[in-house]
């Protein structure tokens, strides 16, 4: 009877584990710390470069696979990417400055990182696709792109039509819509710090300067006049 005793008592307890376990609820678990979510792009990280295959023939499925993915599906551009309004250039212009980039005369400075990479990728096109592209980009409907913008930011607009009628005219002509015996692109849609950009980069050497650049050439002539970041503006 006494060996039988330790036996009935672990059978008692174990009993009596099984019961509190039945009525009695454990704790909640303590809460976890919410685990930040990891941004799609990294904002620091090289971009990723398009690439053009041999396949993509058509224009439109080279636009949608390669050039949308910096220049937005509308062809509007992107202020995160400082890529320009490209939909609806004239084919002059769009043909010009593709095979300026083909063939280095845009995107050589080391300090244009933008234009470098759109060397990059203006490089993999053949001479068919670069045609197929172009034509398929002056064809789209002309979009005002969603970050132009909307206010003149404390500029002063009356010099600044003065100095464009007096600058700028002569080449782009009086409604700023390009002309094709300068090779000048339209400014009217396009965004102000795209246009400033391109201005400062005629100024500093990183655009026009290539031999046989003959209209950017032009332009660095053009920019000297710009004094200031007001003037610019």
């Amino acid at each position: 009877m006494a060996q039988a005793r330790p036996i009935l008592f672990l059978l008692a307890a174990a009993a009596l584990i099984f019961v509190t376990s039945r009525f009695v609820k454990p704790p909640p678990p303590a809460p976890r710390k919410p685990v930040a979510a990891k941004p799609a792009v990294d904002p620091g990280a090289t971009p990723v470069i398009p690439m053009v295959t041999a396949d993509m023939k058509d224009g439109k499925v080279i636009f949608e696979k390669v050039c949308s993915v910096c220049h937005g599906p509308d062809g509007g551009g992107r202020s995160d990417l400082k890529s320009p309004a490209i939909a609806s250039l004239p084919e002059y212009y769009a043909k010009h400055q593709i095979n300026g980039f083909r063939e280095g005369r845009r995107g050589h400075h080391p300090e244009d990182t933008q234009s470098s990479l759109m060397g990059m990728i203006a490089k993999q096109l053949t001479e068919a696709q670069a045609e197929a592209v172009v034509a398929h980009i002056t064809k789209m409907p002309r979009t005002l792109p969603a970050d132009i913008e909307k206010d003149s930011k404390n500029a002063d607009v009356a010099n600044g039509q003065m100095l464009f009628q007096e600058r700028c005219m002569e080449c782009h002509r009086y409604n700023a819509t390009g002309e094709i015996a300068f090779g000048s692109p339209p400014l009217v849609g396009q965004q102000a710090w795209y246009i400033m950009a391109q201005i400062a980069k005629f100024k500093n050497g990183q655009r026009g300067t290539v031999k046989g650049d003959v209209n950017g050439a032009k332009m660095v002539l053009s920019s000297n006049f710009i004094e200031d970041e007001q003037m610019l503006r």
